[in-house]
């Protein structure tokens, strides 16, 4: 993530934390729309911790508001009245309405995450959006003010607060709207669910600071961090003000079509852009790719040999530990491994071949075993954060003499300035032979065709030794299937490729269908690659 970025997520999280349209929302959609390739670590983290900016907005905002609660709460502690005063009742309401919430956080944590990198989730959830503020509207007579607040007011908005974990189920959307169905006033809900955002928000940010902190590249990823706070503050505490006097005097049903216009939009370029790289991908016909999946119940099958030869090329080098485990697990099955050169993978009457996209003219049987994507990777010492195709072509292409030239063509692809050992030395992008996997993968979406030619680097076998060239030189730039990223290295933000383009199945190749104790092997690295 450039500071660029961060600026703009930061805004975009200022403008829709307090608007009832979903900021996680935006957050997962703007990235998608525009084409940019933030690391999937990088993207739920930032997501939580930009909403510091604008919890410090919303409690700069109600800070009278807040020390009334806070001196009544203490007070009726103190004088053991603790429901006498309005204010005090208050602060006991916040707590509240903020226990549904903290629990579903740490119960479908996993599932939040997972529905931060997904844009068709995400659309639907804003279509949920929408039909809380039309149900609202329709529904809620609004004849109450925040003095008539209740705690099964505060336990209710506390519910709509706790379905507001997952992108496009707007937070601040979803318990106006549960106050309104309380037939509380636009105002008087929106006041008390922007104080109720403030623990939660609170503890968000708190759990999701230990997993940043456990980021490789944590120390050149706060900078951009709090870039996007600061830009989420200042438009955060305008979005508040503007909020509060447009709700005086209009209804939500304009953010309600609003979310339902963006989640249409969302899922209607989704589409397009599956039916374009299907069209770009789909072969000819002389060139079909025989495809298949593992059917634990068919008849049909006929290898199965025991022990059984198994040839795999380098990208798969990662693969092997779990190729012994499924073998041990089975029992009485053996398996005789050889890590083969692509052009050395030939099929054969009574061995699985096993590698990383299909080879051309595929007429023998393939069951999909899994999915991997193309890596970009860098030094650790080296603060470079994203790149552009074009810029990944012209250091292909020895189009920039030293890593300076780099930095100057693009300061924001860099978290941090290059120390001056850094800036004199040439970029050296290491590359695998022509016909192997990452190699074919990488020049096919990110060199455009054009081969790598010019940059200096070394010719390497597999990922591992690529690991072990980029771990050891802060110059050194490289790739590798993601499944061979580690904490030795940095991912590199690629931007201006379809990330689809990047991405290919993992192939069981062999002359027939497996059955038997070959088949149960298969399953088994098919349920370890897709957990």
């Amino acid at each position: 993530m450039t500071l660029i970025q961060a600026i703009i997520l930061g805004i975009v999280q200022g403008l829709t934390e307090f608007l009832p349209i979903s900021s996680s929302a935006h957050l997962v959609l703007v990235p998608d729309l525009l084409g940019w390739q933030i690391p999937e670590a990088q993207v739920f983290p930032f997501g939580v911790l930009v909403q510091m900016g604008t919890i410090i907005a919303v409690i700069l905002y109600f800070w009278s508001d807040l020390w009334m609660i806070i001196k009544a709460f203490v007070k009726g502690l103190i004088d053991r009245k603790p429901f006498e005063d309005t204010n005090a009742r208050l602060g006991w309401y916040l707590i509240l309405a903020t226990i549904p919430a903290g629990l579903a956080g740490m119960l479908l944590k996993d599932k939040v995450e997972a529905a931060f990198n997904d844009p068709n989730a995400t659309a639907y959830f804003l279509f949920g959006t929408a039909a809380l503020l039309v149900i609202a509207e329709a529904l809620g007579k609004r004849s109450r003010n925040l003095t008539s607040l209740t705690w099964f007011d505060a336990l209710w908005m506390g519910l709509f607060q706790a379905i507001s974990i997952f992108p496009g189920i707007s937070r601040s959307g979803a318990t106006i709207a549960g106050g309104m169905m309380r037939n509380m006033d636009r105002s008087s809900a929106a006041r008390f669910s922007f104080l109720m955002s403030i623990p939660i928000m609170l503890g968000a940010g708190v759990v999701s600071m230990s997993d940043a902190l456990q980021m490789a590249d944590i120390k050149s990823f706060l900078p951009i961090i709090l870039v996007g706070i600061v830009a989420a503050l200042l438009v955060g505490y305008l979005s508040i003000h503007w909020l509060l006097g447009f709700l005086t005097k209009r209804s939500f049903y304009w953010f309600a079509l609003y979310c339902f216009i963006i989640g249409s939009l969302v899922l209607i370029v989704g589409t397009v852009r599956g039916n374009a790289q299907a069209a770009v991908e789909t072969p000819a016909a002389e060139t079909a790719v025989v495809q298949s999946t593992l059917d634990p119940t068919s008849l049909t099958g006929t290898l199965d040999q025991n022990p059984l030869t198994v040839a795999y090329t380098a990208s798969l080098e990662w693969l092997t530990p779990a190729m012994a485990t499924c073998a041990q697990t089975i029992g009485s099955f053996s398996i005789i491994t050889h890590n083969l050169p692509v052009e050395q993978l030939e099929v054969s009457a009574d061995a699985i071949h096993l590698r990383w996209g299909a080879p051309d003219n595929l007429i023998s049987y393939a069951a999909i075993l899994g999915t991997d994507r193309l890596a970009l990777i860098v030094n650790p010492a080296n603060p470079l954060t994203t790149l552009t195709t074009e810029l990944t072509q012209k250091i292909a292409g020895a189009g920039f003499s030293n890593w300076g030239e780099i930095a100057s063509a693009c300061p924001e692809c860099f978290s941090s300035a290059l120390d001056e050992n850094l800036t004199a030395q040439a970029p050296a992008l290491n590359f695998y032979p022509g016909q192997e996997e990452p190699q074919a993968l990488f020049v096919k979406a990110v060199m455009s065709g054009q081969p790598v030619a010019g940059a200096s680097g070394l010719l390497v076998p597999g990922g591992r030794q690529m690991l072990e060239i980029v771990a050891s030189d802060p110059a050194a730039f490289g790739f590798v299937p993601s499944r061979f990223l580690s904490a030795s290295l940095k991912e590199v933000a690629l931007s201006g490729v379809d990330p689809a383009m990047l991405q290919m199945p993992l192939l069981a190749i062999s002359s027939a269908e497996p059955t038997g104790k070959t088949r149960d092997w298969l399953l088994c690295l098919q349920k370890v690659l897709n957990p």
